[in-house]
């Protein structure tokens, strides 16, 4: 066997450059119409998507900086989020989800209230198997990093579902529209709805 070396050229496919990232959220009001705000409501302050197979499905992953799959499927992200955010409780159906503090302090839940915790301390890591509620909060007192790192097979990505108690702040603020229009557009707030989209 004899090894390659890559052109400057090629190996530019295969970085990352943190500030050359857009956030994932950055087109959803444009796109969507769907207001930050409400984003906010469920979404850690932005997530940037620095490694992932093409054309998952979803919107987990898109525009990657680096295009990467030929030897299993993977996305890798970085979460950033202000002292005492982080999404709702979601949960991921078939793909398993791993965390790993960067900056700051994060607690990490887990079950349907959220009722288990541990914190992870930078470089800590922790791994979330399929079918188990979850949620991470940064509970330091200004902004941290939060490394995610989905694995599954490429046709499962689109597995996320949100718990129904994350749509109750979004019904009182901006009314049931709303979450309706989060659901036309991908995210679910029912724990069959992917169970469902399957059959």
């Amino acid at each position: 066997m004899k090894t390659i070396c890559p052109s400057q050229a090629e190996m530019q496919l295969r970085i990352a450059r943190f500030k050359d990232l857009k956030p994932r959220s950055s087109h959803w009001a444009k796109d969507l119409g769907i207001p930050m705000e409400v984003m906010r409501m469920f979404n850690p302050k932005a997530n940037y998507v620095l490694m992932a197979p093409e054309g998952l499905p979803g919107r987990l992953s898109p525009n990657p900086a680096i295009i990467e799959g030929d030897k299993g499927d993977i996305r890798v992200a970085i979460a950033l989020a202000e002292p005492g955010d982080g999404p709702g409780l979601h949960v991921h159906w078939m793909t398993t989800e791993t965390f790993m503090a960067l900056s700051g302090r994060w607690e990490i839940r887990w079950g349907d209230e959220g009722q288990e915790k541990i914190i992870l301390e930078p470089y800590d890591m922790i791994s979330m198997p399929p079918k188990v509620a979850r949620q991470f909060i940064n509970i330091s007192d200004q902004d941290a990093h939060l490394l995610v790192i989905i694995q599954g097979k490429k046709e499962e990505f689109n597995d996320v579902g949100r718990l129904p108690q994350g749509a109750i702040p979004i019904i009182e603020k901006y009314g049931q529209e709303m979450v309706d229009k989060l659901e036309e557009n991908g995210w679910k707030f029912s724990l069959d709805a992917y169970a469902s989209s399957k059959k």
